[in-house]
C-alpha cells in the first residue's frame, strides 16, 4: 500500500512542495513591499509577519531594487 510517507519521498511531491514554498515566499515578499509602500514601518511589518527586522529590511531593499530595474527597462 502506498502511504503518505511514501508519497513525501517521491521526486514529484518534493518538486511540487518546493514550488509551493517558493510561491508563498514571493507572495510574502510582495505583501511586505506593499505594506511598506502604504507607509507601515519596517518594525511594524516585522511584527505582523513575525520576522526579524533585518530580514524585512532586506526584502524591502531587494524589492526597491527590482522596481528600479523594471523602471529602467520601460
Amino acid at each position: 500500500m502506498f502511504s503518505l510517507s511514501d508519497l513525501k519521498h517521491t521526486r514529484f511531491y518534493q518538486d511540487v512542495f518546493a514550488e509551493g514554498k517558493a510561491e508563498a515566499k514571493q507572495r510574502e515578499k510582495a505583501a511586505i513591499f506593499r505594506m511598506f509602500s502604504l507607509g507601515l514601518s519596517t518594525e511594524d511589518i516585522a511584527t505582523i509577519f513575525d520576522l526579524p527586522v533585518d530580514e524585512v529590511a532586506a526584502t524591502i531593499a531587494e524589492s526597491q531594487k527590482e522596481q528600479a530595474e523594471q523602471g529602467e527597462q520601460n
